[in-house]
């Protein structure tokens, strides 16, 4: 009877250890699946980034598939950014620069939380290289001196030199002269002495000297020179500088020959060789010629207008990405925390299963207590995640409606900009008749000169004419001048006055003489005196100004 006791109490108590069996093997297969994954995803990220360090551009999206299911809910930032800088590659090189720009995003935060300043330097480079492709001049240079700040260390002097020296070349577009010789100066030793950057650097520097107000074009032509003798090749554009330097410095039929040789290989004609070509017939005053090269330049006028336009539109448009990422975010965090709610609520499930075990075991009333604790608690829990799931719902639709409100934002700022690129054209074309009737006239260039004037009214400076550029800017900023009087109502008419030559991009020089002031100083003082004013409205009144006259 004993014998019989002890023999079921032994197959009672084994019974019990089945549950936790189960529990411990599923363990170990989820353990293994995740570390296969992990190590899959580590895979494919390194094989992505020997690619690129090959000099392969064209990769394949699915290589990275693996490190996109793992890292962006695990791994340490460091990795992260690195998984999105690359992707972000990835859809830059395919011409899908929305994307692209995304993912920029993703990774510039993933390297500023990691404090990795190298990657974040490579990721501003990557971004000046995408907003340059859509065209935005302003957040190019912006993110390209982001990137120079961020390569501040000694081991990373080589992409700072290069990033300065894109930088520079973009000061130099903007007429920044002093901010490109101070970049120069400070790079261009460490470009001397680079065997891949020497070339470039020679070449940037040389547009320097030949565009700046201190001309020094012998020099220019020196370093351009060599600059081909160590292995830059001179395009185009830099074979027309050359020509230039060449003609600055006496040697004309040289500069000319080599400009006849250009325009036999581009005969539909080359915008640089143009310009260069029209400041040789202004300096031997041969208005005629020099007027016709003018004239075929206003023609290209559309790829220009585009650029100014696309400028805001491109900014718009980042404002509706970084919308989207949010949102995509958050959906990434509802996941993740969905996920780890089945989780928990599968481990509280093999728990009370063991558990319940457990009581029939010890079979007292005290564990099962113990159970309706669990369950209790499981239920809570349960109720507080979905909870945190209905709020991160309603800030997703939230924030789609954000995206749905700027992207109505988007439209109307297109067709604003559609109005301007065709009111602009209709001067052209009205300009384009004066210059035909022109010509049938006996004195053309009088009558040129006549028409020419008539259609400079506008910005003649006088009263009828500023007031037609006040009726313009209001027709097509959203009236931005009556609120500014409203929101400054201690604002004078010349204060009205700059602040509408500065919202259509006048420079001081032109401003100054529009105005009867003597120094372009002056002028300088008062645009800060009246940004100091708008400064002191609220920050979405003042930014909505600042905007304009930036």
């Amino acid at each position: 009877m004993l014998v019989t006791v002890l023999s079921c109490q032994r197959e009672y108590t084994m019974k019990p250890r089945i549950p936790v069996l189960i529990f411990l093997l599923l363990l170990l297969v989820c353990c293994r699946g995740r570390e296969t994954q992990r190590r899959k995803a580590y895979a494919s990220l390194d094989t992505v980034i020997r690619l690129y360090e090959s000099g392969v551009d064209t990769i394949d999206a699915e290589l990275l598939e693996p490190a996109l299911a793992w890292f962006p809910s695990k791994g340490d930032a460091s990795t992260k950014g690195r998984l999105w800088y690359h992707w972000g590659l990835i859809t830059y090189y395919r011409d899908e620069y929305d994307k692209a720009i995304v993912s920029f995003e993703k990774a510039l935060e993933q390297a500023r939380i990691s404090g990795d300043r190298h990657l974040e330097g490579l990721v501003c480079r990557a971004m000046a290289d995408t907003y340059n492709q859509t065209f935005n001049i302003r957040e190019d240079t912006i993110h390209l001196r982001k990137a120079w700040l961020a390569f501040d260390a000694e081991e990373d002097s080589l992409y700072r030199a290069e990033v300065a020296l894109r930088l520079a070349a973009a000061y130099l577009n903007a007429r920044k002269w002093t901010r490109a010789e101070t970049l120069l100066q400070e790079c261009l030793p460490v470009c001397l002495r680079s065997r891949e950057l020497c070339g470039i650097g020679m070449t940037v520097y040389a547009s320097y000297l030949l565009n700046a107000p201190s001309k020094d074009p012998e020099l220019a032509a020196r370093y351009l020179q060599e600059a081909e003798q160590a292995g830059q090749p001179l395009w185009d554009d830099k074979l027309s500088d050359l020509g230039y330097a060449w003609y600055l410095t006496g040697q004309k039929d040289r500069a000319i020959r080599l400009w006849d040789s250009l325009a036999r290989l581009h005969p539909e004609g080359l915008l640089q060789l143009e310009y260069r070509q029209y400041n040789r017939y202004r300096l031997e005053g041969d208005t005629i010629k020099a007027l016709r090269l003018l004239e075929r330049s206003a023609v290209r006028q559309d790829s220009m207008l585009r650029i100014q336009a696309s400028e805001a539109v491109s900014r718009a448009q980042r404002d509706y990405q970084e919308a989207v990422a949010e949102s995509e975010r958050l959906v990434v965090a509802h996941e993740r925390e969905r996920k780890m709610m089945v989780r928990v609520v599968a481990l509280l499930t093999v728990i009370l299963f063991a558990l319940m075990g457990f009581v029939f075991w010890q079979d007292s009333r005290e564990r099962l207590d113990t159970v309706r604790q669990a369950l209790e608690e499981s239920e809570r829990m349960t109720k507080r995640l979905a909870e945190a799931e209905h709020r991160h719902i309603n800030k997703i639709e939230s924030l789609k409606r954000t995206a749905r409100n700027r992207e109505a934002t988007l439209e109307e700022i297109r067709s604003d900009y559609l109005a301007m690129f065709r009111d602009g054209y209709r001067r052209l074309g009205r300009l384009f008749e004066d210059k035909q009737f022109a010509e049938t006239q006996v004195k053309t260039e009088a009558v040129l000169y006549r028409r020419v004037c008539e259609a400079l009214k506008d910005i003649d400076g006088d009263s009828k004419g500023f007031q037609r550029l006040q009726d313009y800017i209001e027709d097509h900023l959203g009236h931005p001048i009556a609120s500014l009087k409203k929101d400054i109502p201690s604002l004078g008419e010349k204060d009205i006055r700059l602040f509408c030559y500065l919202v259509i991009g006048y420079d001081a020089p032109l401003i100054a003489t529009l105005m009867g002031v003597g120094k372009d100083r002056t002028i300088h003082d008062w645009k800060n005196r009246l940004v100091t004013r708008i400064r002191r409205l609220s920050p979405a009144r003042a930014k909505l100004y600042l905007d304009l006259i930036r």
